[in-house]
């Protein structure tokens, strides 16, 4: 079989298999949900026509219950106007759902507890059938097999069968709903009891039942078509490369093939070009072309290594370099540090684009030079704002003291700059301290980033700063622990967090003071 087939195939038996499974899934699912709505409906159904029961003329009809009563009283009781009055209320219930509700009938218990005698019944007075099996007024009712009915009048509270009880005087299967219907002392004088055959049920369960059928059918075909384009699409490159490589077989060295898409059937075609340039070549000294090539992917890796640590962190790197597909940790204790060129825009307005990314570069790898003397772990920048982080990726007790001495000496730089180039260049500075989540994003461009509150609020810090000067919370606050000279700044409102106790952060206390 040709490998489009196969995968044709594959994926279609797969896509089918998933399918069904589905179907499956949602049959169940909505068999659940709608035997759950119907019992819902059923006892709604029955409660509204509890309360609307004739309470009189039901307690005239109970009186006249009594065992063994001649037919001919029956008769004439079932063409009262009692039983006509109830006969319409019971109908009228039934035809809140004809197509689900297949009897309703009144009930009063008697002194044993198993048994129970018809009271009304909604199809005494309309049947067409003089063969059909009827509930007579005062005709006994075992309650033996009915536990829902036994446990409405017993404790006089609205009951729903659990499940299908079989009724051994009309053979079928049917689920009930019982209200009872309160005597004039406060007893349970009866129930009304409504009942949902298995029949009728599963006549609503199999309408909701063909749609997950139609569903199931509609994805398997939509798969078949899916199957059929992905075969092609699959096996295009597949065949393009087997077509060159039969030629290459043959003896024709120049056969290259066509790259398509630079999925792994790429690179396997890109391989093979590859490989058969180098087979064209001559291999008279083929140790010099092994030691030559070796010596390249070494210098290669060694590049790579190097860009990658430029990007990321060292412990972070050796993580990707291991395999770890996906990389995301917390820190709980972190302090945050966003600074930002003051008036930069305006500068680069009359600034040459050479001269403002030569001043940027000279600024920023001093930064850099601070970050890794204080230990910390430059984020990114991004324009003319710089990110740092201490207490990452390698957990540390004083980020927060680390960080403020950062803070501090940026200032100090940007001041020795301004003061070297007679420009009138500041910067703002921002920290916060918390926890944070930190991760590498992306595949091809890897960035190690941090996200979080702490984040955010480092942000608000620089941006609701005081040009000149450090500008930190609360939190960054607490943990410095008097080793640092701050300036209380006041209350004020920040964007995103509203009213906010910050300082500004002055100077380092030597060691006497602090002590």
């Amino acid at each position: 079989m040709r490998l489009r087939r196969k995968i044709t195939l594959a994926f279609f038996l797969v896509s089918t298999l998933v399918s069904l499974v589905l179907a499956l899934f949602l049959y169940r699912f909505v068999e659940r949900q709608l035997t759950t709505e119907l019992k819902t409906r059923l006892r709604d159904v029955t409660t509204v026509g509890a309360h609307a029961i004739d309470r009189a003329a039901f307690e005239r009809l109970r009186a006249k219950v009594a065992a063994d009563l001649p037919d001919a009283d029956v008769a004439a009781i079932e063409h009262g106007d009692d039983y006509a009055l109830l006969d319409r209320t019971l109908n009228v219930v039934r035809d809140a759902e004809p197509k689900l509700i297949r009897y309703v009938y009144l009930v009063t218990p008697t002194a044993d507890p198993n048994l129970g005698r018809y009271v009304v019944d909604a199809d005494v007075l309309h049947a067409t059938d003089p063969g059909e099996q009827l509930s007579h007024f005062a005709s006994e009712l075992d309650m033996s097999a009915l536990p829902g009915m036994r446990r409405a009048l017993a404790t006089c509270t609205a009951m729903v069968e659990d499940d299908f009880v079989w009724d051994p005087d009309f053979k079928v299967y049917s689920v009930s709903a019982y209200v009872p219907i309160a005597g004039t002392a406060g007893a349970c004088a009866g129930v009304l009891g409504v009942d949902i055959t298995d029949k009728d049920m599963r006549a609503a369960l199999d309408s909701a039942g063909s749609l997950s059928i139609k569903i199931s059918l509609a994805v398997i075909a939509l798969a078949l078509l899916v199957s059929v384009g992905m075969g092609t699409v699959l096996t295009r490159s597949v065949l393009a490369l087997t077509a060159t490589v039969k030629r290459f077989a043959d003896k024709d060295f120049t056969a290259r093939t066509q790259i398509r898409a630079r999925d792994e059937i790429g690179q396997l075609g890109d391989n093979f070009n590859q490989m058969a340039a180098t087979i064209q070549e001559h291999n008279d000294n083929l140790e010099g072309l092994v030691a030559k090539r070796t010596s390249e992917l070494a210098a290669e890796k060694q590049t790579s290594e190097r860009l990658l640590l430029n990007v990321l962190p060292a412990p972070i790197a050796d993580r990707l370099k291991h395999g770890e597909g996906l990389i995301v940790d917390r820190f709980d204790e972190v302090s945050v540090l966003f600074a930002d060129l003051v008036g930069f825009t305006a500068l680069s307005a009359k600034t040459s684009p050479e001269a403002l990314v030569t001043m940027l570069d000279e600024l920023f790898t001093e930064f850099d030079r601070l970050a890794e003397h204080h230990g910390l772990e430059k984020i990114k920048t991004i324009g003319d704002a710089y990110m740092v982080v201490a207490g990452i990726p390698q957990p540390r007790a004083d980020h927060a003291h680390a960080i403020a001495r950062m803070g501090l000496d940026m200032m100090a730089t940007i001041d020795a700059y301004a003061a070297r180039t007679t420009s009138d260049l500041t910067i703002r500075v921002g920290i916060h301290s918390g926890s944070v989540v930190a991760g590498v994003i992306g595949r091809k461009k890897f960035i190690y980033d941090l996200w979080g509150d702490t984040v955010n609020t480092a942000s608000r810090m620089e941006s609701h700063g005081v040009p000149g000067k450090v500008h930190v919370s609360a939190a960054t606050r607490d943990r410095l622990a008097g080793e640092f000279e701050l300036e209380p700044r006041g209350t004020i409102d920040v964007k995103g967090k509203g009213p906010m106790e910050t300082y500004l952060l002055v100077r380092e206390r030597d060691a006497k003071a602090s002590g």
